[in-house]
Order: C-alpha cells, then sequence, then structure tokens
C-alpha cells in the first residue's frame, strides 16, 4: 500500500487529465483536470467493463480501485499530498503500471537519444517514469535531428527500432497477436469501437493482482523482462453490432496511434494481425451467450468487414 503521508508527484499527463503517485510501485491517481471534452467517468465505466471481459487475453489491464468524485471523503485526507493550489475533482484509483528498469532506460538513451542530451535524460527524475508505447504500424521515415528534444515518458519505439535493437521476429510478431487479440475481445466481447486506447510495453506486475497465468505471457529480449499493457479509456465507446458499429471500430482504428500493424498485402505482420484478429474474433462470437441463432451467421460476418474495410481504405 501507499504512504498516506507521502506526497503525490506526477507521473503523466494528457487530454483527460494528469496521472499522479506517491510511490515508485502501488497506485496511480488519474484526475480529471485536462480537456473539457474528456470524460474520466466513461474513462472509469469502460476500465472495469474491459477488465471483465479481458481476464484471459494476454494483455494486461490495471486493476480499478475506485471512482473518486469531489464530494468523496479521501480528498479531506489527502488533498494536502498534491502541490499547492490543486483542488478536489473526479479521479480515478488504479494500479500503477510499473516503469522500465533502469538498464532499459539506459540502452533506449544511448541508442536513441541526442548525444548532447543522454546525461540529462539518463539523470531526470521525470524520465524514470518510462512506458514503451511499441509502433508496430510505423517506421520512421529517417533518422532524428541531433537537435530533437527526448523524453522517455511514454517513448515511442517503431517497428524498425525494434529490428535494431535486435528483438527477435517472433517477440515482435507476438506483440502484434497481442493487440489483435486485445482488440477482437473489445470489439465482439466487450462491444466497443477501442478509441484512442494505447498499449504500452512495462515492467511485469509481480505484486498484488497478477494473474497466475502471466508467468508464460511476459517476454525476455532487449527490453529485459516485460509484459503489454491496456490502458486510457475516456474515449472508448459503445458500437452496435452491425455495419454501421464496424465502421465506427474501423474509423477508431486508422485514427490511433500507430500501435497495431497497418494493412499491407505485403506485410508478414499484418497478416500475423489480420490472422488472429479473425480467429479470436471467431471465437468470441461462438461462445457468445447474447446472440439469437438467426443473428450468429450474420454477426459472424462483421469481424471479416473490419478486415476489409481497413484494407480498402489504406
Amino acid at each position: 500500500m501507499d504512504d498516506t503521508s507521502s506526497k503525490f508527484r506526477r507521473i503523466g499527463a494528457g487530454f483527460c487529465g494528469t496521472v499522479w503517485t506517491a510511490a515508485e510501485g502501488g497506485s496511480a491517481y488519474k484526475r480529471e483536470d485536462g480537456g473539457p471534452d474528456r470524460s474520466l467517468r466513461n474513462d472509469s465505466n469502460m476500465h472495469q467493463r474491459l477488465s471483465d471481459c479481458m481476464r484471459d487475453t494476454i494483455v494486461q489491464i490495471p486493476i480499478h480501485h475506485d471512482f473518486i468524485t469531489p464530494n468523496d471523503d479521501w480528498w479531506g485526507r489527502n488533498l494536502s499530498r498534491f502541490p499547492e493550489g490543486y483542488k478536489p475533482c473526479n479521479m480515478i484509483h488504479a494500479q500503477r503500471i510499473p516503469a522500465v528498469r533502469g538498464e532499459i532506460r539506459q540502452l533506449l538513451t544511448i541508442r536513441f537519444c541526442p548525444p548532447g542530451l543522454a546525461n540529462e535524460i539518463l539523470e531526470s527524475d521525470t524520465n524514470r517514469d518510462c512506458l514503451i508505447r511499441p509502433y508496430l504500424g510505423r517506421r520512421r521515415i529517417s533518422r532524428p535531428s541531433r537537435f530533437r528534444a527526448f523524453s522517455l515518458r511514454n517513448y515511442p519505439l517503431h517497428i524498425d527500432q525494434m529490428e535494431e535493437l535486435g528483438i527477435p521476429e517472433d517477440d515482435i510478431r507476438d506483440y502484434a497477436r497481442a493487440m489483435a487479440e486485445a482488440l477482437a475481445v473489445m470489439h465482439w466481447v466487450g462491444e466497443v469501437d477501442g478509441n484512442d486506447i494505447e498499449f504500452v510495453l512495462a515492467t511485469p506486475n509481480n505484486g498484488t493482482g497478477m494473474r497466475k497465468d502471466m508467468e508464460g505471457r511476459i517476454w525476455h529480449n532487449a527490453l529485459g523482462e516485460h509484459q503489454m499493457w491496456l490502458l486510457d479509456f475516456d474515449l472508448v465507446r459503445d458500437m452496435t453490432m452491425d455495419e454501421q458499429g464496424v465502421r465506427q471500430a474501423v474509423t477508431a482504428f486508422l485514427k490511433n496511434d500507430p500501435f497495431c500493424p497497418r494493412p499491407d498485402q505485403h506485410s508478414e505482420l499484418w497478416a500475423t494481425f489480420r490472422q488472429q484478429y479473425l480467429v479470436i474474433s471467431e471465437k468470441c462470437l461462438s461462445n457468445s451467450k447474447v446472440l439469437h441463432r438467426d443473428h450468429v451467421s450474420q454477426t459472424q460476418s462483421l469481424p471479416e468487414l473490419f478486415i476489409h474495410l481497413l484494407e480498402s481504405q489504406t
């Protein structure tokens, strides 16, 4: 448990709000102090729904502990732990995703940081809060300028960088399968579009909440020991189980950052993602207790439509 007397420090920020913690492990607190069009209540609801339906997937979802409102008694005990001037607001209390270990932060900095910034990055407290965003759908167009800014927070690791680090092709294909499985379960069990979700690679969760079957789902390669995590659900929306819902999911996929492989008939990685998505989708729909018999065949064609629309629009 967190030390309830220690001060919070900010470990992240996004359009929905800021994220805080008081310890290296333990809890994270996501405040609703971002853009006016973002809903932390929806984030909380979708977080809990997907946690329930994705228990058997390879991808980890942080444990959702509580949704704290501005009038909750929690603030009377804890508001002083935030910097001066912060006020009560809606907030999600969840498990913190463990940051990437020091030796991996050092590796990424040495390999990809402009030389003049390396020491500053390695000595920075801010850059200790490192999560890796795996971009299987993008290669860097050119090598970054030596004058470019660099940060390890939510570090985007492109497919060419994975290859440069010597991450095995089998592991990269497994990342694609994990993403495909997560997306299929979201679509056909959770019945949501997956809009603006984020995948990250981070240190395994060795504490409370670790599923007993996760030992075989930990990767060991140039990035050390790590798991894939899923987060950020505030823009996820319900989708109907018909063509309109599929088109909504296609739009969400194409608008999102390039975590998943992109459609390319010559890409083995896309073929891997495509096959896994269709296989898992079929299992999800076959096991569904919601579908009526006369609706099954129509619904089972929807995953193929999702793939077809992606391939025809890119």
